[in-house]
């Protein structure tokens, strides 16, 4: 029985690809946003200054939606980037330096390249949110490499039929596109799926591919990046996982708005917050047992928080959603989303100084949101809770981040005695604590 690649229902790339669009930016240079950056926003470089990003997603998105060719997209494009003087070769100022230089602007080639490397992130998105869909039934993924190449790369060649779990570590930085042009994609695997390749022959490779590593300096940012080798720079990452956590962290948002609407139509007067309380404390139950924040915690045990390189950084900034704020929260700390995210930075960091605190009791972080007896500015962007939830006294701290306008949790722990007694708790169940 041949084995075929599940074709991607049009509706997940297309609300990977929508997802993003909800936030345009125009940028100089590739480099100006990095690697999983990209998830949660549309870019084109060389567009600052020029009125295009949104003309641009618009026709990928119509291209997407419609099932439209790279034809049918440079054909509609080209004379309103043309009327927006947006064509060609220009001399255009670096807003970074204030520097004149010879950019190439919009043509046809370009214009293929974006269509090419947006459909392909937005069909990776999609099609890692039914690898995490499906997991327990078809926990593998194979690597597979195209045949047929005109220029095929060597090393992409020799990790074809890597059959590895959903969860496994390597496909944080070698989950394709893994490159400028890259046509690998990943194939979902049942154990029986498994079985019959190997029945058929199929040289499957059960191993992670070994491979070194390389320094390769980011010009743009004067930062050295340690890029796994077979990987280009601007590729060492999950462009799939990323998108799916950004669109889960989108939905989180979604909720937590669409719950004080509904709370304020269907509640007695009076009792709308507590309505949209309860429905975001679901919500967050569900967050917590997901596979995604399953996965987080696995990862966590292995990642070093003290490793302060670029590469490990940048690796440590995967998050998954984890609570959500009340509008009035949210305006109080100055953040642009009710989503709070947990990093794997700090989820090993957590591990580490706080081993007794179990992946259930995640759970608890939503609830102490909204009934702290205590809540404390710690900063002009950061707050604290602290409260008892479930007979025990915790603290949980949130900052909202400008840059990248995303809320973390940056802490959570038991209080002592002492804390408590600092803090002046006392709760339904009167002093104590552990």
């Amino acid at each position: 029985m041949a084995i075929e690649i599940e074709a991607l229902p049009f509706t997940e790339a297309i609300a990977a690809l929508e997802r993003r669009g909800t936030t345009l930016k125009p940028q100089f240079s590739w480099l100006d946003d990095w690697q999983s950056d990209h998830a949660s926003m549309f870019t084109v470089a060389k567009s600052a200054g020029f009125d295009v990003a949104g003309d641009i997603f618009d026709g990928l998105s119509k291209a997407l939606s419609e099932g439209r060719t790279v034809a049918d997209f440079s054909k509609e494009l080209k004379p309103l980037l043309q009327a927006k003087g947006w064509w060609g070769k220009q001399i255009v100022a670096d807003p970074a330096t204030g520097e004149d230089v010879v950019a190439q602007l919009g043509s046809t080639r370009r214009l293929e390249f974006i269509f090419d490397v947006n459909m392909r992130v937005s069909y990776a998105a999609g099609h890692w949110s039914s690898f995490e869909r499906n997991k327990a039934a078809r926990p593998f993924l194979r690597y597979v490499h195209l045949e047929g190449q005109e220029h095929p790369r060597l090393q992409h060649q020799a990790w074809h039929n890597t059959v590895l779990s959903v969860d496994h570590p390597w496909w944080e930085t070698h989950a394709c596109p893994n490159g400028w042009g890259c046509h690998c994609t990943l194939q979902s695997l049942s154990p029986r799926d498994v079985d019959r390749l190997l029945a058929r022959g199929v040289p499957l490779k059960f191993d992670p591919p070994p491979g070194g590593t390389r320094e390769w300096l980011n010009k743009r940012t004067g930062e050295i990046q340690t890029i796994p080798d077979g990987i280009d720079p601007g590729w060492a990452y999950n462009p799939g996982k990323a998108g799916y956590e950004a669109q889960r962290a989108a939905s989180a948002e979604k909720l937590s708005r669409s719950a004080e609407a509904v709370a304020v139509k269907v509640s007695r007067p009076g009792e709308a917050g507590a309505t949209a309380a309860a429905a975001r404390m679901r919500h967050a139950g569900q967050l917590v047992d997901e596979p995604a924040f399953g996965a987080l915690i696995e990862a966590a045990k292995t990642f070093d928080h003290k490793d302060r390189s670029p590469a490990s950084s940048q690796a440590g900034r995967r998050a998954v959603a984890i609570a959500i704020l009340s509008d009035e929260q949210r305006r109080e700390i100055g953040a642009e989303t009710s989503s709070v995210v947990l990093s794997l930075h700090t989820a090993a960091k957590q591990l580490a100084h706080h081993p007794d605190i179990e992946r259930s009791d995640y759970k608890l972080v939503q609830e102490l949101i909204e009934t702290a007896e205590v809540r404390v500015a710690e900063g002009e962007r950061e707050h604290a809770f602290g409260g008892f939830v479930n007979g025990s006294a915790w603290w949980a701290v949130v900052k909202s981040i400008r840059e990248s306008a995303e809320v973390f949790l940056t802490s959570f722990r038991r209080m002592s005695r002492r804390q408590i007694r600092m803090k002046g708790l006392k709760g339904k169940d009167g002093p104590g604590g552990s």
